[in-house]
């Protein structure tokens, strides 16, 4: 399959800024040799589009002497003739309906290259990082190459931007770690000319009351048809597919709906054998007849893969996912045509409701937690008052828009940050490695879900029915998802009275599971490897030392060391290495240039 990851659009650059985004982004992809690679001139501007296989067919020049290219990976077919019928008539444009599904972005720009105009995605899950840079500007997918090319150093730090990283381990609305490199926001229509930046929100997915009078039978049916339509649209598109398969809901119903269709799927766990993901992963795959594969992830995957995630993510968001690259390292030759991804099925379905107070955002989740406010303001050695009035404002700018009852607004915001900032990089990751596909991303299912009553979605009750109703075969067994799974079966009673008296030793084959096992093997691997584990935070604690108390840092260390209980303070320390990233980050050498593309 044909597929765009990721692009670098720039006019106007100085040369020694171009030569700096250049390396950046050589440096990010240095990890993927099998991608293609290629670079378009379209008057003054300059395209550099990297992906799978044949990238021609996945951009097309125009009559008029524009371009046109498709990133990511879109549900749906690619007429180009239909789309330059839309984008060369201009009254049509403004009304020009995004065609597609899943994670993707359109790009169209003019004959003379001096206008840019993007639509994106109704999440906007592929986040794109602007700056201008002098009378030139950059946008990238890859949030180093925009910093590169800027020339940003710590003097351009965005304060409140840093606050929100520390707290939440991601940023909000537009922002980013600099004050003049944004963001494009989710579900909208950009346009950039030489002396302005223009977006437009589509709001293609809104909250709405829809279906808050309609029967549960109802809902339960509408549920089942739209979830299972949007996996099976996507399933038929290859002809096999890599499911990473947890114990939770939402590979479940991947793996449920492409067993009931005959797709060929091999699923992977990861982590200890006793983990209740490991465990449960194990018993879906056998019950819906799906070869499945345990992966051993290496000791030292922190230390070996965190200068790799810092080249490809830099500062967007807290170090966190070096054990998805090294899963996907292990995996790299295995069968399979691409990744099928449960991405936000579990927030759309009502996995984390939040609650607003005094115009922050608190999430209800421990695991959404960093640093507390009050822990942040004793870390930093600066006040940060304006900065979390400023965090405030910016939550209310973007929730106040959002139409609907109170909950879905949070939820939207979820969507927004978490989701779209943090979550998404596990799809950015897959994509790079063997190409992904995102059922879940789909209006038709997210409008659904965005029309529900506040106890459909609670505790994922709606979809629970649908799992007891259509899918009895992996209702029946336990999960991250709930205490119990969702039918409880007389073998299922049997053996949790049989474990209640059982030493946790003993709790093997049929008595597995019935105890929390969460994963944890970011703290093992730290464990093993000591500090390097935490490059660079380490190496730059006399940097850090000028803005933080480091004696705090040490503190959350040493915890980590004797201990893999609490995984609070890993969350707090992934997110300093962010920063400690952009403290450590010498100006890019010239050194690896060769063989730019």
């Amino acid at each position: 399959m044909n597929s765009l990851v990721g692009f670098t659009l720039s006019a106007g650059l100085p040369e020694q800024n171009l030569q700096a985004a250049d390396t950046a982004r050589v440096r990010a992809l240095s990890y993927f040799a099998h991608l293609e690679h290629t670079t378009l001139l379209i008057g003054e501007t300059r395209l550099v589009l990297w992906g799978h296989n044949n990238l021609s067919e996945c951009f097309h020049s125009l009559s008029d002497g524009s371009l046109i290219a498709l990133i990511g990976s879109p549900q749906g077919e690619i007429h180009w003739p239909t789309l330059q019928n839309s984008l060369l008539q201009p009254a049509a444009v403004e009304q020009f309906e995004f065609p597609w599904d899943g994670r993707v972005i359109l790009l169209w720009i003019s004959p003379d290259g001096k206008r840019w105009t993007m639509w994106n995605d109704w999440l906007g899950s592929l986040p794109v990082y602007h700056s201008k840079v002098g009378n030139g500007r950059l946008a990238s997918t890859l949030e180093p190459v925009t910093v590169a090319g800027a020339g940003y150093t710590s003097d351009d730090f965005f304060l409140p931007g840093l606050v929100s990283l520390l707290i939440n381990g991601h940023f909000i609305s537009d922002w980013t770690l600099y004050k003049n490199m944004k963001t494009v926001p989710p579900d909208s229509m950009t346009v950039w000319s030489d002396t302005d930046f223009q977006v437009k929100p589509l709001r293609t997915v809104q909250p709405s009351q829809d279906r808050w009078e309609t029967s549960w039978d109802d809902l339960v049916d509408e549920m089942y048809e739209l979830s299972r339509a949007a996996i099976a649209e996507t399933l038929k598109t290859r002809s096999s597919w890599i499911l990473p398969l947890s114990s939770g809901l939402d590979s479940r119903l991947i793996a449920a709906v492409g067993a009931d269709l005959g797709i060929e799927m091999y699923a992977y766990a990861w982590g200890e054998p006793k983990s209740t993901d490991v465990v449960f992963s194990y018993e879906i795959a056998k019950q819906l007849g799906i070869p499945w594969q345990r992966i051993d992830l290496p000791d030292d995957f922190l230390s070996q893969y965190t200068p790799r995630w810092a080249d490809l993510f830099g500062s967007s968001m807290h170090f966190h996912g070096m054990y998805q690259m090294a899963f996907l390292d292990a995996i790299r030759s295995s069968p399979g045509e691409a990744i099928i991804s449960g991405f936000i099925g579990d927030v759309l379905s009502g996995s984390s409701l939040m609650q607003f107070d005094k115009g922050s955002v608190v999430y209800k989740k421990e695991w959404y937690k960093h640093w507390t406010t009050k822990e942040t303001k004793a870390l930093l050695k600066f006040p940060i008052d304006n900065e979390l009035h400023e965090i405030a404002d910016a939550v209310k700018n973007q929730i106040e828009p959002v139409k609907g009852s109170q909950f879905l607004k949070a939820l939207f915001f979820e969507l927004w940050t978490r989701q779209r900032f943090f979550t998404s990089f596990q799809a950015t990751l897959s994509d790079h490695w063997r190409g992904v596909a995102t059922p879940f991303l789909n209006r038709k299912y997210a409008r659904f879900c965005m029309s529900l009553p506040r106890i459909a979605l609670e505790n994922r009750r709606l979809l629970g029915d649908v799992f007891r109703r259509h899918y009895g075969k992996v209702a029946v067994i336990p999960g991250t998802y709930a205490n119990e799974p969702f039918i409880r079966t007389g073998r299922y009673l049997i053996r949790q009275r049989i474990v209640r008296y059982l030493p946790s030793v003993l709790h093997l084959g049929p008595f597995a599971g019935f105890e929390e096992v969460p994963l944890r093997m970011d703290i093992a691997s730290l464990q093993h490897t000591g500090r390097d584990a935490l490059w660079p935070m380490f190496e730059n604690r006399d940097i850090l030392s000028a803005w933080l108390n480091v004696e705090q840092l040490e503190a959350a260390y040493r915890v980590l060391m004797k201990s893999a209980e609490d995984i609070r303070p890993l969350r707090k320390l992934q997110s300093i290495q962010a920063l400690a990233y952009r403290l450590h980050t010498p100006r890019v050498g010239s050194e690896i240039t060769q063989g730019i593309p």
